[in-house]
Parts: structure tokens; C-alpha cells; sequence
């Protein structure tokens, strides 16, 4: 999403480029009463009366969409820091870096033993002549590498840039940390408007988010419903917000 000087930027672009359209449309009008034969200087005709009518409305909805945008970031902004929220994020960080960094040796662990295997396949392959012995191995050898990339990209997904892997692990959840905050108050500003009083959220003894947000426009209704343990990957949760 913009930022609020960004959007800030665009709405007086918008509002000086409205105000020079709205300028050549009063010199357009005053020629078009002489049917654009006098105070015509710029010699305009009735294609330069639609197509400025044309870039003007156009003009007016770019700024109210932006309007719109300014409206909603800045009732973002203001609602940025709401303790409970980040406290529950950062349990949520922290669950997932110790997660990840657990995940990260078994992984290491089991490519030493993929490796393994990889070195064998291909001594075996350079030791057989026949060819559809040879076409076999090579389609195993494939296979297994295709499962291991599988089983493991949730770890290898950090394996990018020129960061270590740790490094890049902890850059990339905290990324999705904002990302989620701001998940959860753009939604709930787009029910209650800017935060007003979030004393009733509180985290449940399941580590769970939930309770009552107030702002300018109401007040919602937060549930979060998470997920975490055997066969899962790492903690997750869907936050449900709804209008009371």
C-alpha cells in the first residue's frame, strides 16, 4: 500500500493538473460562445470542448480515488500502535523463527544423507551399460531430487539474495509480521474507522487475539482462530472481524 506522502504527492499533482484543465476549459467556453470564431486564440474547436470535458471528469475520479486512499491510510497510521496487536505478532514471531530455525537442522541434516544418496546414484549410473538400467536410475535419481526440493522448500524459500540463511529468514518474517498488522488494521479500520480505544482486544490463554475494537465509525468484533502443532508448519491464524 502508498505511503501518506505518496498519496499526498498525488493528490496535488492531480489537484494542479485539475486546475490548469478547468483553466483551458474557461478559455474553451468563452470561444465556444462565438461558436469559436473570436477570443480564440489557441483556435479550439468542439473537439477540444469534449475531449478537456473528458479529461477533466477523468481527472475528478483520480482524485477522489486518492482522497479515498489518504482517508484510509492515514486512519492506518494512526492506528499503528495497538500493544496487544504487536504483542501478539511478536509470540508469533518469535514461534515461527524457533520453528524455522529447528526446521533448518533437520534440513541440513538431511541433505547430508541426500547428498549421500545423489553420489551413490551417480556411481551406480556410471557402472551400468544398459540402457534402459541407465534410464531407470536417471529417472530415480530425478524423482528423489524433485521430493527433496519438495519436503524442503519451506526452508530453502530463504535461500535468496546475498544474506546468510538465517539472515534472510528474519528479514523475511519480519516483513510478513507488518504484513499481517497491517492485514489485521486496514481491515478492521475499514469496519470501525480509526482506532479509538482497543483496551477490550486481549490475548485468550490459547494465544489467541481477540475482543472488541472501538473507532470513529463503530465497533468490531476480533476472533482469531489458530493453528499450530503435529504436521504443521509453523504457527498460523486466520483473524475474523466483524461489525457489531
Amino acid at each position: 500500500m502508498a505511503s501518506v506522502e505518496f498519496i499526498k504527492a498525488r493528490i496535488e499533482g492531480t489537484e494542479k493538473k485539475l486546475e490548469k484543465l478547468n483553466k483551458k476549459m474557461e478559455r474553451i467556453r468563452i470561444a465556444k460562445e462565438s461558436n469559436y470564431n473570436e477570443n480564440n486564440p489557441y483556435l479550439y474547436t468542439e473537439f477540444d470542448f469534449r475531449g478537456t470535458e473528458k479529461d477533466i471528469q477523468e481527472a475528478e475520479r483520480t482524485l477522489k480515488k486518492y482522497k479515498d486512499q489518504l482517508q484510509k491510510e492515514t486512519e492506518k497510521a494512526a492506528s499503528r500502535n495497538v500493544k496487544v496487536i504487536n504483542d501478539f505478532l511478536d509470540k508469533w514471531f518469535e514461534e515461527c523463527v524457533k520453528w524455522f530455525d529447528s526446521e533448518y537442522e533437520k534440513y541440513k541434516e538431511a541433505e547430508k544423507d541426500y547428498n549421500r544418496r545423489q553420489r551413490e546414484f551417480i556411481q551406480h549410473f556410471n557402472s551400468i551399460r544398459n540402457p534402459e538400467e541407465r534410464k531407470a536410475v536417471r529417472e530415480a535419481r530425478s524423482a528423489e531430487a524433485k521430493e527433496f526440493k519438495k519436503a524442503w522448500t519451506h526452508v530453502t524459500q530463504f535461500d535468496h539474495g546475498s544474506l546468510p540463511w538465517r539472515e534472510t529468514m528474519l528479514k523475511d518474517m519480519e516483513a510478513e509480521r507488518i504484513r499481517k498488522y497491517d492485514d489485521i488494521i486496514e481491515r478492521t479500520n475499514e469496519i470501525v474507522g480509526q482506532i479509538t480505544d482497543a483496551s477490550f482486544l486481549h490475548i485468550s490463554p490459547e494465544g489467541n487475539l481477540n475482543g472488541i475494537i472501538e473507532g470513529t465509525k463503530g465497533r468490531a468484533n476480533v476472533q482469531t482462530i489458530g493453528a499450530g502443532g503435529y504436521n504443521i508448519q509453523c504457527y498460523h491464524f486466520r483473524t475474523l472481524i466483524h461489525k457489531i
